[in-house]
């Protein structure tokens, strides 16, 4: 068992593991290897070892865990061991405010990711801590709003999709961003440090390393954070700098033959050239014969966007799919509805679909671009989104959108001919709610954060679905279908009711 320390600092808000572990051995006067290993970083830290830490400093496990980026979905901390493909910076790469970290040794947790180059506090924008001879930099209000709101979409990412989608989109935006920015290009506010050119081409698994230049790439890119349109301008406009590999300047009025200087047009694209970022030439034939497809099978067998799941189904599949595919399952369901609503003539938006499913969250993906701007499709996704429409055929078309706006305006669940321990509480979510959304679950083949109950995690509907018994299952099944067949007798148009003829007799 491990002993107390004699003196138990109070971790700071926002403090990361590892400058908690140094402050406490310092106040012990122990080294750091006692209370941490000195390889050891803010991310992927062992339960051991945080346990440990805990132990000597007195705290509970929530606390602990809270020292770490651990608990930050990987769209945030990266995924795989090392960590790529996030917000957090290279292991090699440590920020610094020139203000209170040289006077108290404070570091952020956020300082480790690009989500936050400037310190809040000192409002002061960040440095390299191999750069503590640089001058000093104020950013503008501006920036610090947006890096706050930055880090507040963060927090709300533990527990919250919409949260992590949008960051997972604003990440994806400053990557396209990253390798053509320039001083002319995109437009962005004034009062930003200097950009780097060749720190900002280094952006790709791991961010760039220079913090004024993250400054500049998420200002560039900060209206793609709250308008589609503004995203689909970005990856379009970077898409077209990217194929011309260069920008076209002016040269000098005193050149002699300054015509001569002038970049030569780029030569026409052969037939397999990618026509957007992720596509050529045959993903947008293939887009084109798969809406073909889907015009046959709106023909056919009467299917429309109504009928689309929030998340698709595959073939001999029977209830929601797993928690690792529901990802793509969802940005298939939203291309899907995309597609068939550009069949029946609709405007084709990645949003409107959202809010079919009942949400008001937009998502992007190189799949859904490519659908919204109608550059392509690639084969497995096109046979993905076939085998979808095939199985929903199949199994008998279903008006999930009439599902989804019967069940929404549901608040109390029915009374049930069942004991009130029946419905468990889970996580201290009330049995009702839980069994509401059980419902919602079962009949619109959609995620929680769909149902009017967001706030409770699919997880808990998992362990909700594992504690109750089979007939406690049987019985809400019931009970969701009795809804639905409620709404079908009251919305009935009277004009289409059958009665029965009276026949009288005077006399």
């Amino acid at each position: 068992m491990t002993a107390l320390l004699p003196v138990r600092p109070t971790p700071q808000p926002g403090e990361p593991l590892t400058a908690y572990a140094g402050r406490l051995a310092e106040a012990n006067g122990v080294t750091r290897r006692r209370v941490l290993p000195a390889h050891r970083h803010d991310v992927g830290v062992p339960e051991d070892e945080l346990e440990t830490v805990a132990a000597l400093a007195g705290l509970d496990a929530g606390t602990a865990a809270r020292l770490t980026m651990d608990r930050y979905p990987p769209t945030v901390r990266g995924r795989g061991k090392t960590h790529r493909g996030g917000w957090l910076l290279h292991f090699s790469v440590e920020w610094v405010c020139l203000c209170c970290t040289p006077l108290t040794g404070r570091r952020e947790l956020f300082w480790q990711s690009a989500l936050s180059p400037v310190c809040r506090d000192c409002r002061l924008l960040l440095v390299q801590a191999r750069s503590l001879a640089e001058s000093v930099t104020v950013p503008s209000p501006r920036l610090v709003d947006l890096v706050g709101e930055l880090t507040s979409l963060a927090e709300a990412s533990v527990f919250h999709q919409s949260a992590r989608l949008r960051l997972g989109s604003f990440r994806r935006v400053c990557a396209v961003v990253a390798p053509t920015i320039d001083d002319q290009w995109p437009d962005r506010p004034s009062g930003l440090p200097a950009l780097d050119v060749a720190a900002a081409r280094r952006w790709g698994v791991f961010p760039s390393p220079d913090p004024g230049t993250v400054a500049v790439i998420l200002s560039a890119a900060a209206p793609a954070l709250h308008s589609g349109y503004h995203r689909d301008r970005l990856l379009r406009e970077s898409a077209q700098r990217r194929r011309r590999g260069h920008t076209l300047t002016v040269p000098p009025q005193h050149v002699p033959n300054a015509g001569r200087y002038l970049p030569k047009r780029p030569p026409s694209p052969p037939k397999t050239a990618p026509i957007l970022a992720g596509f050529n030439r045959d993903d947008a034939r293939r887009l084109l014969w798969l809406t073909t497809h889907l015009a046959h099978q709106v023909k056919r067998h009467g299917i429309r966007p109504d009928h689309v799941p929030a998340l698709l189904p595959a073939p001999g599949e029977d209830g929601l799919p797993d928690p690792a595919v529901w990802r793509t399952r969802w940005h298939f369901a939203i291309a899907l509805h995309m597609l068939l609503t550009h069949v029946h003539d609709g405007a084709t938006s990645s949003a409107r679909a959202c809010h079919a499913f009942g949400t008001t969250d937009d998502d992007a993906s190189l799949l859904l671009d490519g659908i919204r701007l109608g550059r392509g499709i690639h084969d497995l996704d096109a046979a993905r989104l076939t085998d979808a429409v095939d199985a929903l055929v199949d199994g008998g078309l279903v008006d999930y959108q009439r599902r989804r706006d019967t069940l929404r305006p549901v608040t109390r669940l029915p009374r049930l001919p069942l004991a009130a321990g029946r419905l468990p509480e889970i996580d201290g979510h009330p049995g009702h709610d839980l069994a509401l959304t059980w419902i919602w679950t079962r009949l619109t083949h959609g995620p929680a954060f769909t149902s009017p109950r967001p706030f409770i995690a699919d997880r808990h509907v998992r362990a909700f679905d594992a504690a109750i018994d089979p007939e406690t299952r049987l019985t809400l099944a019931e009970t969701g279908q009795q809804l639905l067949a409620d709404a079908d007798v009251t919305t009935i148009p009277t004009t289409h009711a059958t009665w029965a003829p009276v026949t009288r007799r005077y006399g």
